[in-house]
């Protein structure tokens, strides 16, 4: 749960916040978890978005071995702290998915460094498990490769962004198919649907893609 804007959580957050969970608390979010009764968490981040008093909480109420404070001037972001920290402390082996909160809706350049920095080599490993979430929108995230999509979240929208340029893109039994494109560049295929009762198939060979249901 990182520090973005409240506002553009999903409508469901509060389901989320009653599952069988282990939270994770970035910056603001430690904070914003602390006050929606979460009392089991790790705290991570350089907390400048607190207020002195708000910090003191957050302190009085994290065990210490679970409280880490970084620099504000460091090599990675909040939230690769955090992905680091599920890395070196969390078998991931035991968790269906890895979801994300509190990453959009806020300063454009804490979007994007949320959503592309996920792809580094050093992520790779959870990459299949991550999902972000916010109000209007679920994001996952592929290396190249051959994947089924579900219609998991019963969004009427599905549509793909590749970013650093793709090879041999095919999207199949979507309600708009692809075949075979391949481009250099950025691109996104916004606004495809998935067929009543029908998994989507994509592959491609070469590039990272997020698909986004929305």
């Amino acid at each position: 749960m990182a520090g973005g804007p409240t506002a553009v959580l999903p409508a469901d957050f509060s389901d989320f916040l009653t599952a069988d969970a282990d939270w994770i608390g970035v910056d603001a979010g430690s904070y914003y978890l602390l006050t929606k009764g979460v009392t089991s968490l790790t705290a991570i981040g350089d907390f400048d978005s607190l207020t002195a008093d708000q910090l003191a909480f957050v302190k009085a109420h994290v065990d210490t071995d679970h409280f880490q404070q970084a620099k504000p001037e460091k090599d990675f972001t909040d939230t690769e702290l955090a992905l680091q920290r599920v890395l070196s402390h969390f078998d991931i082996s035991e968790y269906q998915t890895i979801n994300l909160f509190g990453m959009t809706g806020g300063r454009l350049d804490h979007e994007l460094d949320n959503l592309l920095n996920i792809f580094q080599e050093r992520y790779v490993s959870l990459l299949p498990k991550i999902r972000l979430f916010d109000a209007g929108n679920i994001v996952a995230f592929y290396h190249a490769g051959d994947y089924v999509i579900s219609d998991l979240y019963r969004k009427k929208y599905l549509g793909f962004a590749a970013l650093n340029g793709i090879q041999h893109f095919s999207i199949a039994d979507a309600k708009y198919e692809l075949h075979d494109f391949s481009s250099d560049k950025a691109c996104v295929f916004a606004s495809n649907e998935f067929i009543e009762g029908q998994d989507v198939k994509i592959s491609f060979a070469a590039g990272d893609v997020i698909a986004i249901y929305s």
